[in-house]
Protein backbone atom coordinates (compact mmCIF):
# COMPACT_ATOMS: atom_id res chain seq x y z
CA UNK A 1 0.00 0.00 0.00
CA UNK A 2 1.46 3.60 -0.23
CA UNK A 3 2.34 5.27 1.79
CA UNK A 4 0.64 8.62 2.85
CA UNK A 5 2.46 11.75 3.38
CA UNK A 6 1.73 14.57 6.01
CA UNK A 7 2.86 17.27 7.07
CA UNK A 8 1.72 19.74 10.16
CA UNK A 9 -0.46 23.52 9.24
CA UNK A 10 -0.03 24.47 12.69
CA UNK A 11 1.69 22.69 15.76
CA UNK A 12 1.52 24.13 19.47
CA UNK A 13 2.83 22.83 22.64
CA UNK A 14 3.13 23.95 26.20
CA UNK A 15 4.25 22.15 29.69
CA UNK A 16 4.69 23.48 32.87
CA UNK A 17 6.99 21.48 34.67
CA UNK A 18 6.17 22.94 38.37
CA UNK A 19 2.29 21.84 37.90
CA UNK A 20 4.18 18.80 36.59
CA UNK A 21 6.21 17.96 40.00
CA UNK A 22 3.39 19.47 41.78
CA UNK A 23 0.75 17.11 40.63
CA UNK A 24 2.57 13.88 40.57
CA UNK A 25 3.02 13.99 44.29
CA UNK A 26 -0.44 15.06 44.53
CA UNK A 27 -3.08 15.01 42.48
CA UNK A 28 -4.29 11.99 40.49
CA UNK A 29 -4.83 13.15 37.05
CA UNK A 30 -3.11 16.20 37.02
CA UNK A 31 -2.72 18.33 33.30
CA UNK A 32 0.83 19.54 32.87
CA UNK A 33 1.17 20.05 29.27
CA UNK A 34 -1.21 21.04 26.66
CA UNK A 35 -0.94 20.52 22.51
CA UNK A 36 -2.95 21.72 19.38
CA UNK A 37 -1.93 19.63 16.22
CA UNK A 38 -3.33 20.20 12.32
CA UNK A 39 -1.97 18.43 9.94
CA UNK A 40 -2.45 17.67 6.44
CA UNK A 41 -2.81 14.32 4.87
CA UNK A 42 -1.78 13.36 1.13
CA UNK A 43 -4.08 10.72 0.13
CA UNK A 44 -2.69 7.95 -2.59
CA UNK A 45 -5.29 9.25 -5.24
CA UNK A 46 -4.78 12.73 -4.71
CA UNK A 47 -6.99 14.14 -2.25
CA UNK A 48 -6.02 15.63 0.69
CA UNK A 49 -7.27 15.30 3.94
CA UNK A 50 -7.11 17.11 7.06
CA UNK A 51 -6.87 16.05 11.25
CA UNK A 52 -7.58 18.30 14.56
CA UNK A 53 -6.60 16.99 17.45
CA UNK A 54 -6.14 18.86 20.95
CA UNK A 55 -3.63 16.82 23.55
CA UNK A 56 -3.21 17.11 27.00
CA UNK A 57 -0.43 16.04 29.23
CA UNK A 58 -1.78 13.50 31.78
CA UNK A 59 0.25 12.31 34.69
CA UNK A 60 -0.80 8.85 36.95
CA UNK A 61 0.14 6.95 39.68
CA UNK A 62 0.77 3.11 39.28
CA UNK A 63 -0.60 0.95 42.50
CA UNK A 64 3.65 0.72 43.46
CA UNK A 65 3.74 4.20 44.08
CA UNK A 66 5.77 5.35 40.72
CA UNK A 67 4.43 7.86 38.81
CA UNK A 68 4.12 8.02 34.49
CA UNK A 69 2.50 10.30 32.00
CA UNK A 70 1.84 10.46 28.86
CA UNK A 71 -0.19 12.27 26.21
CA UNK A 72 -3.51 11.94 24.77
CA UNK A 73 -6.59 13.42 23.23
CA UNK A 74 -10.67 13.04 24.14
CA UNK A 75 -11.75 13.63 20.18
CA UNK A 76 -10.14 13.67 17.13
CA UNK A 77 -11.36 15.21 14.14
CA UNK A 78 -10.71 15.05 10.17
CA UNK A 79 -12.08 16.79 7.34
CA UNK A 80 -11.65 15.33 3.29
CA UNK A 81 -12.70 15.68 0.22
CA UNK A 82 -14.57 12.46 -0.93
CA UNK A 83 -13.94 10.56 -4.87
CA UNK A 84 -17.51 11.40 -5.20
CA UNK A 85 -16.27 15.27 -4.74
CA UNK A 86 -18.12 15.39 -1.28
CA UNK A 87 -16.57 16.53 1.86
CA UNK A 88 -17.40 14.40 5.10
CA UNK A 89 -16.91 15.76 8.67
CA UNK A 90 -15.45 13.18 11.01
CA UNK A 91 -15.66 13.26 14.76
CA UNK A 92 -13.89 10.13 17.03
CA UNK A 93 -14.64 10.55 20.72
CA UNK A 94 -12.20 8.49 22.50
CA UNK A 95 -14.35 8.44 26.12
CA UNK A 96 -17.13 6.44 24.63
CA UNK A 97 -15.26 4.76 21.76
CA UNK A 98 -17.95 6.08 18.85
CA UNK A 99 -17.21 8.20 15.78
CA UNK A 100 -19.47 10.43 14.05
CA UNK A 101 -19.56 11.44 10.11
CA UNK A 102 -21.46 13.94 8.26
CA UNK A 103 -21.38 15.58 4.77
CA UNK A 104 -20.71 19.67 4.91
CA UNK A 105 -21.65 21.45 2.29
CA UNK A 106 -21.48 25.16 1.57
CA UNK A 107 -23.04 27.95 3.72
CA UNK A 108 -22.00 26.15 7.19
CA UNK A 109 -19.32 27.73 9.40
CA UNK A 110 -16.97 24.13 9.30
CA UNK A 111 -14.10 26.46 10.95
CA UNK A 112 -15.74 27.09 14.59
CA UNK A 113 -14.55 23.93 15.76
CA UNK A 114 -11.10 24.49 15.39
CA UNK A 115 -11.91 27.94 16.95
CA UNK A 116 -13.49 25.95 20.24
CA UNK A 117 -10.06 23.86 20.41
CA UNK A 118 -7.85 26.79 20.27
CA UNK A 119 -9.78 28.54 22.86
CA UNK A 120 -9.40 25.79 24.78
CA UNK A 121 -5.60 26.06 24.45
CA UNK A 122 -5.69 29.91 25.52
CA UNK A 123 -7.56 29.34 28.43
CA UNK A 124 -5.14 26.81 29.52
CA UNK A 125 -2.11 28.52 28.80
CA UNK A 126 -4.12 31.85 30.98
CA UNK A 127 -4.75 29.36 33.96
CA UNK A 128 -0.80 28.25 34.03
CA UNK A 129 1.16 31.36 33.36
CA UNK A 130 4.81 29.35 34.04
CA UNK A 131 3.99 27.05 31.04
CA UNK A 132 6.95 27.27 28.57
CA UNK A 133 6.69 27.06 25.06
CA UNK A 134 7.71 24.52 23.52
CA UNK A 135 6.38 24.44 19.59
CA UNK A 136 4.89 27.16 17.97
CA UNK A 137 3.65 31.45 18.61
CA UNK A 138 3.40 32.63 21.48
CA UNK A 139 0.19 33.33 23.47
CA UNK A 140 -0.87 36.03 21.65
CA UNK A 141 0.02 35.47 18.14
CA UNK A 142 -2.40 31.78 18.74
CA UNK A 143 -5.70 33.63 17.11
CA UNK A 144 -3.39 34.70 13.77
CA UNK A 145 -1.81 31.16 13.66
CA UNK A 146 -5.13 29.58 14.11
CA UNK A 147 -6.48 32.01 10.74
CA UNK A 148 -3.49 31.01 9.00
CA UNK A 149 -3.71 26.84 9.18
CA UNK A 150 -7.83 28.15 8.18
CA UNK A 151 -6.70 29.58 5.22
CA UNK A 152 -4.54 26.17 4.26
CA UNK A 153 -7.28 23.96 5.04
CA UNK A 154 -9.68 25.78 2.86
CA UNK A 155 -6.98 25.49 0.35
CA UNK A 156 -6.32 22.04 0.80
CA UNK A 157 -9.97 20.66 0.89
CA UNK A 158 -11.24 23.71 -1.63
CA UNK A 159 -14.97 24.40 -2.38
CA UNK A 160 -17.17 22.99 -0.17
CA UNK A 161 -19.85 21.39 -2.53
CA UNK A 162 -23.63 23.02 -2.81
CA UNK A 163 -26.63 21.05 -1.43
CA UNK A 164 -29.23 22.21 -4.35
CA UNK A 165 -26.53 21.98 -7.27
CA UNK A 166 -25.80 18.07 -5.80
CA UNK A 167 -29.59 17.33 -4.56
CA UNK A 168 -31.75 18.54 -6.99
CA UNK A 169 -34.52 16.17 -6.10
CA UNK A 170 -34.44 16.61 -2.02
CA UNK A 171 -35.34 20.57 0.07
CA UNK A 172 -32.90 21.42 1.94
CA UNK A 173 -33.88 20.47 5.70
CA UNK A 174 -32.22 16.82 4.32
CA UNK A 175 -28.57 17.56 4.59
CA UNK A 176 -28.69 16.96 8.18
CA UNK A 177 -30.01 13.39 7.61
CA UNK A 178 -27.50 10.38 8.01
CA UNK A 179 -25.41 9.79 4.53
CA UNK A 180 -27.23 6.68 4.15
CA UNK A 181 -30.58 8.53 3.67
CA UNK A 182 -29.91 10.90 1.09
CA UNK A 183 -26.88 9.87 -0.99
CA UNK A 184 -28.93 7.39 -3.45
CA UNK A 185 -30.05 10.99 -4.52
CA UNK A 186 -26.75 12.39 -5.00
CA UNK A 187 -26.48 14.08 -8.64
CA UNK A 188 -29.90 12.19 -9.39
CA UNK A 189 -32.73 14.54 -11.63
CA UNK A 190 -35.15 11.87 -12.01
CA UNK A 191 -36.64 9.01 -9.53
CA UNK A 192 -35.65 6.20 -11.65
CA UNK A 193 -31.59 7.30 -11.22
CA UNK A 194 -32.21 7.13 -7.77
CA UNK A 195 -34.35 3.97 -7.87
CA UNK A 196 -31.29 2.28 -10.03
CA UNK A 197 -28.71 3.67 -7.43
CA UNK A 198 -30.53 1.90 -4.34
CA UNK A 199 -31.81 -1.51 -6.05
CA UNK A 200 -28.83 -1.59 -9.29
CA UNK A 201 -29.33 -1.36 -12.72
CA UNK A 202 -30.25 -5.18 -13.45
CA UNK A 203 -32.99 -5.12 -10.67
CA UNK A 204 -34.46 -1.86 -12.19
CA UNK A 205 -37.80 -1.79 -13.45
CA UNK A 206 -40.50 1.15 -13.97
CA UNK A 207 -42.70 0.80 -11.02
CA UNK A 208 -39.31 0.71 -8.75
CA UNK A 209 -39.48 4.92 -9.56
CA UNK A 210 -42.91 5.36 -8.99
CA UNK A 211 -42.79 3.69 -5.27
CA UNK A 212 -39.14 5.62 -4.69
CA UNK A 213 -41.10 8.89 -5.81
CA UNK A 214 -44.40 8.05 -3.20
CA UNK A 215 -41.94 6.68 -0.54
CA UNK A 216 -40.23 8.33 2.49
CA UNK A 217 -36.38 8.26 1.66
CA UNK A 218 -35.61 6.73 5.12
CA UNK A 219 -38.33 3.66 4.19
CA UNK A 220 -36.52 3.40 0.70
CA UNK A 221 -33.39 2.75 2.85
CA UNK A 222 -34.47 0.48 4.84
CA UNK A 223 -35.68 -1.56 1.50
CA UNK A 224 -32.64 -0.91 -0.10
CA UNK A 225 -30.87 -3.71 2.47
CA UNK A 226 -33.46 -6.33 0.84
CA UNK A 227 -31.36 -5.62 -2.69
CA UNK A 228 -29.93 -8.76 -3.76
CA UNK A 229 -31.63 -10.96 -1.34
CA UNK A 230 -35.19 -10.73 -2.54
CA UNK A 231 -36.22 -10.52 -5.81
CA UNK A 232 -37.30 -7.25 -6.79
CA UNK A 233 -40.40 -8.13 -7.90
CA UNK A 234 -41.32 -8.98 -4.03
CA UNK A 235 -39.88 -5.20 -2.97
CA UNK A 236 -42.23 -3.46 -5.01
CA UNK A 237 -44.98 -5.53 -3.68
CA UNK A 238 -43.76 -4.43 -0.03
CA UNK A 239 -43.52 -1.02 -1.37
CA UNK A 240 -47.34 -0.73 -2.85
CA UNK A 241 -48.40 -2.19 0.59
CA UNK A 242 -46.47 0.49 2.46
CA UNK A 243 -47.94 4.03 3.31
CA UNK A 244 -45.32 6.99 3.41
CA UNK A 245 -44.29 7.50 6.87
CA UNK A 246 -42.84 10.95 6.70
CA UNK A 247 -45.13 11.74 9.89
CA UNK A 248 -44.43 8.45 11.53
CA UNK A 249 -42.18 9.29 15.04
CA UNK A 250 -39.92 6.12 14.36
CA UNK A 251 -38.85 7.15 10.64
CA UNK A 252 -37.38 10.30 12.32
CA UNK A 253 -34.95 8.07 14.03
CA UNK A 254 -32.76 6.48 11.19
CA UNK A 255 -30.56 3.34 11.76
CA UNK A 256 -26.94 4.24 12.29
CA UNK A 257 -24.69 2.90 10.39
CA UNK A 258 -23.66 -0.15 12.97
CA UNK A 259 -27.41 -1.11 12.86
CA UNK A 260 -27.74 -1.20 8.89
CA UNK A 261 -24.44 -3.25 8.98
CA UNK A 262 -25.70 -5.62 11.87
CA UNK A 263 -29.31 -5.98 9.62
CA UNK A 264 -27.45 -6.34 6.11
CA UNK A 265 -25.20 -9.69 8.08
CA UNK A 266 -28.44 -10.96 9.33
CA UNK A 267 -30.78 -10.47 6.23
CA UNK A 268 -27.70 -12.54 4.41
CA UNK A 269 -27.91 -14.71 6.37
CA UNK A 270 -31.68 -15.78 6.19
CA UNK A 271 -33.31 -17.60 3.46
CA UNK A 272 -35.79 -16.07 0.96
CA UNK A 273 -39.24 -17.24 2.10
CA UNK A 274 -38.38 -15.90 5.60
CA UNK A 275 -37.21 -12.85 4.51
CA UNK A 276 -40.76 -12.19 2.21
CA UNK A 277 -42.55 -12.88 5.37
CA UNK A 278 -40.29 -9.86 7.20
CA UNK A 279 -41.39 -7.75 4.07
CA UNK A 280 -44.91 -8.42 4.61
CA UNK A 281 -44.40 -6.73 8.53
CA UNK A 282 -45.14 -3.39 8.74
CA UNK A 283 -41.88 -1.49 7.67
CA UNK A 284 -41.47 0.21 11.47
CA UNK A 285 -42.60 -3.05 13.11
CA UNK A 286 -39.21 -4.78 11.21
CA UNK A 287 -37.36 -2.25 11.48
CA UNK A 288 -37.90 -1.74 14.91
CA UNK A 289 -37.11 -5.59 15.64
CA UNK A 290 -34.09 -6.08 13.28
CA UNK A 291 -32.65 -2.97 14.91
CA UNK A 292 -32.83 -4.35 18.41
CA UNK A 293 -31.27 -7.72 17.05
CA UNK A 294 -28.63 -5.79 15.47
CA UNK A 295 -27.60 -4.00 18.69
CA UNK A 296 -26.33 -7.01 19.92
CA UNK A 297 -24.21 -8.28 16.91
CA UNK A 298 -22.44 -5.17 15.53
CA UNK A 299 -20.73 -4.38 18.42
CA UNK A 300 -17.18 -3.19 17.53
CA UNK A 301 -15.02 -3.79 20.42
CA UNK A 302 -16.58 -6.56 22.68
CA UNK A 303 -18.91 -9.47 22.81
CA UNK A 304 -21.10 -9.94 19.40
CA UNK A 305 -22.53 -13.34 18.16
CA UNK A 306 -21.64 -15.99 15.67
CA UNK A 307 -23.73 -15.17 12.69
CA UNK A 308 -22.35 -17.92 10.72
CA UNK A 309 -24.56 -20.44 12.93
CA UNK A 310 -27.54 -18.56 11.94
CA UNK A 311 -28.51 -20.70 8.71
CA UNK A 312 -27.83 -23.94 10.34
CA UNK A 313 -30.09 -22.85 13.07
CA UNK A 314 -32.80 -21.56 10.99
CA UNK A 315 -32.69 -25.24 9.15
CA UNK A 316 -32.78 -26.46 12.36
CA UNK A 317 -35.80 -25.38 13.88
CA UNK A 318 -37.55 -25.25 10.44
CA UNK A 319 -38.34 -21.93 7.57
CA UNK A 320 -42.08 -22.31 8.47
CA UNK A 321 -41.70 -21.60 12.17
CA UNK A 322 -39.58 -18.59 11.55
CA UNK A 323 -43.17 -16.87 11.10
CA UNK A 324 -41.38 -12.92 10.94
CA UNK A 325 -38.93 -10.64 12.24
CA UNK A 326 -39.49 -11.54 15.90
CA UNK A 327 -39.02 -15.04 15.78
CA UNK A 328 -35.30 -14.02 13.45
CA UNK A 329 -34.57 -11.86 16.99
CA UNK A 330 -35.12 -14.27 18.93
CA UNK A 331 -33.24 -16.41 17.03
CA UNK A 332 -29.96 -14.39 16.75
CA UNK A 333 -30.30 -13.55 20.38
CA UNK A 334 -29.83 -17.01 21.11
CA UNK A 335 -26.63 -17.71 19.15
CA UNK A 336 -23.59 -18.23 20.89
CA UNK A 337 -21.18 -15.57 22.13
CA UNK A 338 -17.35 -14.69 20.62
CA UNK A 339 -15.42 -12.06 22.27
CA UNK A 340 -13.02 -10.14 20.19
CA UNK A 341 -10.31 -7.90 22.19
CA UNK A 342 -8.66 -4.92 20.01
CA UNK A 343 -4.88 -3.65 21.28
CA UNK A 344 -3.88 -6.68 23.42
CA UNK A 345 -1.00 -4.07 24.26
CA UNK A 346 -3.65 -2.26 26.30
CA UNK A 347 -5.80 -5.13 27.28
CA UNK A 348 -2.83 -6.57 28.74
CA UNK A 349 -1.52 -2.91 30.36
CA UNK A 350 -4.94 -2.87 31.93
CA UNK A 351 -4.22 -6.16 33.40
CA UNK A 352 -0.63 -5.42 34.74
CA UNK A 353 -2.45 -2.20 36.37
CA UNK A 354 -5.38 -4.27 37.96
CA UNK A 355 -3.12 -6.76 39.27
CA UNK A 356 -1.22 -4.09 40.87
CA UNK A 357 -4.62 -2.11 42.26
CA UNK A 358 -5.70 -5.71 43.58
CA UNK A 359 -1.99 -6.28 45.54
CA UNK A 360 -2.41 -3.00 47.27
CA UNK A 361 -5.80 -3.51 48.81
CA UNK A 362 -4.52 -7.15 50.10
CA UNK A 363 -1.34 -5.23 51.86
CA UNK A 364 -3.72 -2.33 53.03
CA UNK A 365 -5.82 -5.21 54.43
CA UNK A 366 -2.75 -6.73 55.84
CA UNK A 367 -1.94 -3.49 57.90
CA UNK A 368 -5.13 -2.73 59.16
CA UNK A 369 -5.38 -6.07 60.66
CA UNK A 370 -1.94 -6.06 62.21
CA UNK A 371 -2.98 -3.19 63.93
CA UNK A 372 -5.47 -4.86 66.19
CA UNK A 373 -2.44 -7.47 67.10
CA UNK A 374 -0.25 -6.81 70.25
CA UNK A 375 2.36 -4.87 69.23
CA UNK A 376 5.40 -6.82 67.71
CA UNK A 377 3.31 -9.71 66.53
CA UNK A 378 3.84 -8.97 62.59
CA UNK A 379 5.55 -6.51 60.34
CA UNK A 380 4.45 -3.48 58.86
CA UNK A 381 4.37 -4.21 54.92
CA UNK A 382 5.29 -1.42 52.51
CA UNK A 383 5.33 -2.17 48.27
CA UNK A 384 8.83 -3.47 48.10
CA UNK A 385 8.44 -5.41 51.11
CA UNK A 386 4.67 -6.69 49.59
CA UNK A 387 6.17 -8.15 46.34
CA UNK A 388 9.00 -10.38 48.02
CA UNK A 389 6.84 -14.24 47.43
CA UNK A 390 7.83 -15.59 50.71
CA UNK A 391 6.93 -12.53 52.81
CA UNK A 392 3.05 -12.07 50.83
CA UNK A 393 2.38 -15.86 51.53
CA UNK A 394 3.48 -15.57 55.10
CA UNK A 395 0.77 -12.64 55.24
CA UNK A 396 -1.99 -14.13 53.75
CA UNK A 397 -1.60 -17.15 55.83
CA UNK A 398 -1.55 -14.79 58.86
CA UNK A 399 -4.63 -12.82 57.67
CA UNK A 400 -6.29 -15.93 56.82
CA UNK A 401 -5.52 -17.26 60.56
CA UNK A 402 -6.82 -13.97 62.44
CA UNK A 403 -10.11 -14.19 59.94
CA UNK A 404 -10.39 -18.00 61.18
CA UNK A 405 -10.41 -16.93 64.80
CA UNK A 406 -12.83 -14.10 64.14
CA UNK A 407 -15.27 -16.39 62.47
CA UNK A 408 -14.92 -18.77 65.45
CA UNK A 409 -15.48 -16.00 67.63
CA UNK A 410 -18.68 -14.84 65.72
CA UNK A 411 -20.08 -18.16 65.90
CA UNK A 412 -19.42 -18.77 69.33
CA UNK A 413 -21.29 -15.83 70.22
CA UNK A 414 -24.35 -16.30 68.11
CA UNK A 415 -24.34 -19.55 70.10
CA UNK A 416 -24.39 -17.93 72.91
CA UNK A 417 -27.28 -15.40 71.92
CA UNK A 418 -29.70 -18.65 70.26
CA UNK A 419 -29.08 -20.54 73.92
CA UNK A 420 -30.09 -17.36 75.87
CA UNK A 421 -33.06 -17.53 73.93
CA UNK A 422 -34.19 -20.67 73.98
CA UNK A 423 -33.72 -20.94 77.79
CA UNK A 424 -35.78 -18.07 77.32
CA UNK A 425 -38.54 -18.75 75.51
CA UNK A 426 -38.55 -22.25 78.03
CA UNK A 427 -38.71 -20.42 80.86
CA UNK A 428 -41.48 -18.21 79.47
CA UNK A 429 -43.34 -21.29 78.09
CA UNK A 430 -42.99 -22.64 81.73
CA UNK A 431 -45.00 -19.50 82.96
CA UNK A 432 -47.61 -19.79 80.64
CA UNK A 433 -48.33 -23.54 81.07
CA UNK A 434 -48.38 -22.96 84.92
CA UNK A 435 -51.10 -19.63 84.73
CA UNK A 436 -52.91 -22.34 82.24
CA UNK A 437 -53.04 -24.93 84.75
CA UNK A 438 -54.41 -22.56 87.47
CA UNK A 439 -57.02 -20.79 85.41
CA UNK A 440 -58.11 -23.63 83.98
CA UNK A 441 -58.94 -24.89 87.44
CA UNK A 442 -60.22 -21.64 88.41
CA UNK A 443 -62.96 -21.66 85.75
CA UNK A 444 -63.76 -25.24 84.87
CA UNK A 445 -67.18 -25.84 86.15
CA UNK A 446 -68.10 -22.44 87.74
CA UNK A 447 -71.63 -21.16 86.40
CA UNK A 448 -71.32 -18.31 83.77
CA UNK A 449 -75.06 -17.52 83.97
CA UNK A 450 -78.16 -18.78 85.18
CA UNK A 451 -78.34 -22.39 83.37
CA UNK A 452 -75.00 -22.00 81.73
CA UNK A 453 -71.81 -23.56 82.94
CA UNK A 454 -67.99 -23.32 81.84
CA UNK A 455 -66.21 -26.58 80.52
CA UNK A 456 -62.35 -25.91 80.16
CA UNK A 457 -60.94 -28.35 77.28
CA UNK A 458 -58.44 -30.72 78.66
CA UNK A 459 -57.40 -32.45 75.53
CA UNK A 460 -57.16 -32.04 71.41
CA UNK A 461 -60.41 -34.25 71.10
CA UNK A 462 -62.75 -32.31 73.13
CA UNK A 463 -61.60 -29.14 71.04
CA UNK A 464 -62.08 -31.23 68.19
CA UNK A 465 -65.72 -32.01 69.02
CA UNK A 466 -66.45 -28.39 69.97
CA UNK A 467 -65.61 -27.21 66.59
CA UNK A 468 -67.57 -30.28 64.36
CA UNK A 469 -70.62 -28.70 66.89
CA UNK A 470 -69.94 -24.88 66.50
CA UNK A 471 -68.58 -25.27 62.80
CA UNK A 472 -65.54 -22.99 63.74
CA UNK A 473 -61.85 -23.85 63.52
CA UNK A 474 -61.31 -24.21 67.43
CA UNK A 475 -59.80 -27.83 66.99
CA UNK A 476 -56.80 -26.07 65.32
CA UNK A 477 -55.87 -24.87 68.40
CA UNK A 478 -55.03 -27.97 69.56
CA UNK A 479 -51.30 -27.12 69.38
CA UNK A 480 -51.72 -24.23 72.44
CA UNK A 481 -53.09 -26.53 74.89
CA UNK A 482 -51.89 -25.81 78.30
CA UNK A 483 -50.44 -22.51 77.19
CA UNK A 484 -53.54 -21.18 76.94
CA UNK A 485 -57.19 -21.97 78.05
CA UNK A 486 -60.28 -22.91 76.09
CA UNK A 487 -63.55 -23.21 77.57
CA UNK A 488 -67.04 -23.62 76.47
CA UNK A 489 -70.24 -22.36 77.40
CA UNK A 490 -72.36 -25.00 77.91
CA UNK A 491 -76.58 -25.74 78.57
CA UNK A 492 -77.37 -28.22 81.38
CA UNK A 493 -77.74 -31.15 78.80
CA UNK A 494 -74.41 -30.52 77.53
CA UNK A 495 -75.02 -28.74 74.35
CA UNK A 496 -72.24 -25.67 73.59
CA UNK A 497 -73.29 -22.18 73.06
CA UNK A 498 -70.01 -20.31 73.38
CA UNK A 499 -66.18 -20.99 72.79
CA UNK A 500 -63.56 -18.88 74.59
CA UNK A 501 -59.66 -17.94 74.08
CA UNK A 502 -58.35 -17.22 77.12
CA UNK A 503 -54.55 -15.98 76.97
CA UNK A 504 -52.37 -15.23 79.57
CA UNK A 505 -51.20 -11.59 78.24
CA UNK A 506 -54.39 -10.85 76.95
CA UNK A 507 -57.02 -12.67 78.82
CA UNK A 508 -60.07 -13.25 76.39
CA UNK A 509 -59.60 -12.60 72.70
CA UNK A 510 -62.22 -14.87 71.52
CA UNK A 511 -66.15 -15.09 73.12
CA UNK A 512 -67.65 -17.05 69.36
CA UNK A 513 -70.97 -19.23 68.96
CA UNK A 514 -72.20 -21.15 66.00
CA UNK A 515 -70.34 -19.62 62.81
CA UNK A 516 -68.22 -17.70 64.77
CA UNK A 517 -71.24 -15.36 65.61
CA UNK A 518 -70.81 -12.68 68.30
CA UNK A 519 -72.20 -13.97 71.57
CA UNK A 520 -74.98 -11.81 71.58
CA UNK A 521 -76.55 -13.02 68.62
CA UNK A 522 -76.14 -16.36 70.02
CA UNK A 523 -77.44 -16.18 73.50
CA UNK A 524 -79.16 -12.55 73.41
CA UNK A 525 -79.33 -11.24 76.58
CA UNK A 526 -77.36 -14.23 78.41
CA UNK A 527 -74.49 -12.82 77.14
CA UNK A 528 -73.93 -9.76 78.60
CA UNK A 529 -74.46 -12.03 81.94
CA UNK A 530 -71.39 -14.83 80.89
CA UNK A 531 -69.61 -11.33 80.60
CA UNK A 532 -70.39 -9.99 84.09
CA UNK A 533 -69.71 -13.52 85.67
CA UNK A 534 -65.85 -14.16 83.90
CA UNK A 535 -65.48 -10.79 85.24
CA UNK A 536 -66.23 -11.31 88.39
CA UNK A 537 -64.00 -14.22 88.77
CA UNK A 538 -61.61 -11.90 88.01
CA UNK A 539 -61.18 -13.28 84.08
CA UNK A 540 -59.49 -9.75 81.49
CA UNK A 541 -60.82 -9.04 78.48
CA UNK A 542 -59.04 -7.84 74.97
CA UNK A 543 -60.14 -4.57 73.80
CA UNK A 544 -60.54 -5.97 70.74
CA UNK A 545 -61.85 -9.15 71.67
CA UNK A 546 -63.74 -11.28 68.80
CA UNK A 547 -67.66 -11.45 69.44
CA UNK A 548 -67.74 -8.72 71.51
CA UNK A 549 -70.36 -6.56 69.56
CA UNK A 550 -73.05 -5.22 71.69
CA UNK A 551 -71.36 -5.71 75.04
CA UNK A 552 -70.43 -3.53 77.87
CA UNK A 553 -67.22 -4.43 80.13
CA UNK A 554 -68.67 -3.55 84.03
CA UNK A 555 -66.28 -1.45 85.80
CA UNK A 556 -64.04 -3.44 88.15
CA UNK A 557 -64.46 -2.37 91.52
CA UNK A 558 -60.93 -2.42 93.96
Amino acid sequence: MPERTEHALLYIKYVDDALAEQGVAAVEGAISGISLRILARALPDGRTSVAVSLYRRVHRMRASGKAFHYWTHEKLTSMARTKKDLVVLREIDRRVGKSFTRHVFSGIMVESWIHGLSGTLQQWVESNPQARRLEGPKPEGVDSAVDQAIAAIREHIGKLPNWNDRFPLLAEDWQYRPASAYLPYLDAHDHAQVAKNLFGVRAYRRPLAREVERLDINTLSWFAMFRGLVPVDWLIDAMRTTETTSGHSLMERPLTSLQQRGIRSILRRTPQPVLRRILKEPVHQARRTLADAADCTAHRLAVTRDLDLLPEIIAARGQRRVRGSRDLEHLVRDLPAIERWHDSRGRTAQRVIQEEIYGLREMEDYNRVIRLLPEGTAQVADWNLWKNETFRVQALSLIEDRRRELMAARDRERYEREEARRLERIARQAERHQWALQTAALLDGREAAPGLNLVVAQDAETLSRWGAMLNNCIGAYAGELELDVFAAVCEADGRVRLNLQITQSHGVEQILGKNNRDAVRELGEAAQQVVDGLVAMEVRFHLDALGMDGLRLPQRTH
